[in-house]
């Protein structure tokens, strides 16, 4: 699965139980030339919400982060995955952490 298809369907799950994206990665043409001349493409693929706590998905970055900076700065949770499954597995997850906190 490609990455712009993968983004699609992530943000399919976080909507369908609530959770509201803040901003996502552009994979447009314009999109493209703008990361090709700036020499920068961001990180994080998506920015959301779910019950009122921000969270970010990153796709395709192996475990050894080369930017782990970034990671460890960010301030809220990054969810890194490669597959649907990895990031519903890890969504899961994070649910059953907020609804327990509330």
């Amino acid at each position: 699965m490609d990455t712009a298809a993968l983004q699609r369907d992530i943000c399919k799950v976080i909507t369908s139980i609530g959770g509201y994206i803040k901003w996502k990665k552009e994979f447009g043409l314009p999109a493209r030339i703008y990361y090709f001349l700036s020499g920068k493409q961001p990180v994080i693929n998506i920015e959301a919400l779910f019950l009122g706590e921000r969270f970010a998905v990153v796709i395709g970055q192996n475990k050894g982060r080369k930017n782990s900076n970034m990671f460890n700065s960010s301030g809220y949770r990054i969810i890194v995955c490669d597959t649907l499954a990895d990031f519903r597995r890890q969504f899961d997850a994070f649910k059953a952490q907020k609804l327990s906190d509330r």
